[in-house]
């Protein structure tokens, strides 16, 4: 409603305020806001002075941890990735499929692989979906790695994406060798 306010240029705008509606006791109350002095990107020293575009360079989530989608991730794989690779699912999930060249440190036991990692190589961490991964490189950044990034949409993905996988079970139908 306040973009249009703003758009028509009619009605009184919120600009400065902010309306608080209380359901359980139905009542309004107007908040003045004050701008803040130090903010960076309309305080006296802002700092951010044009959009970021976050398609080129990854997006940074919460906790410092950067995110790039799996044709992203493809291209930088197929341009001799000089950093780790890291599967952060389960063992069963790996052994079904996974990225050519990655280091397995499946997420339940995660904390005891954490001290045996190099922190000077950048890493790309996937799992499933991202939600995995995306835990893990976080605690990869509040342990000291300095160049974590997610992959988005996890293997999943990349397999959506026609991404080849390599596969350590034998296909459905083929059991152990001398089974029935």
């Amino acid at each position: 409603m306040e973009t249009i306010k703003l758009i028509t240029g009619y009605g009184r705008s919120l600009a400065g305020r902010m309306l608080h509606y209380d359901a359980t006791e139905p009542r309004m109350r107007e908040i003045s806001l004050k701008p803040d002095p130090a903010c960076a990107l309309c305080g006296a020293n802002a700092t951010i002075d044009r959009p970021v575009l976050y398609e080129d360079a990854g997006t940074l989530m919460d906790g410092g941890v950067k995110e790039i989608d799996v044709t992203e991730t493809m291209r930088l794989l197929a341009n001799d990735y000089s950093g780790v690779l890291l599967d952060v699912r389960e063992r069963d999930e790996h052994a079904s499929a996974h990225l050519e060249g990655c280091r397995l440190a499946p997420l339940s036991e995660f904390m005891t692989h954490l001290d045996a990692l190099p922190r000077d190589k950048p890493y790309l961490v996937y799992c499933k979906m991202g939600q995995r991964s995306a835990h893990a490189a976080g605690m990869m950044v509040q342990a000291g790695f300095a160049d974590v990034t997610n992959v988005q949409g996890g293997i999943m993905a990349w397999l959506e994406a026609r991404g080849e996988v390599v596969s350590t079970e034998p296909p459905p139908g083929r059991g152990v060798e001398g089974s029935a």
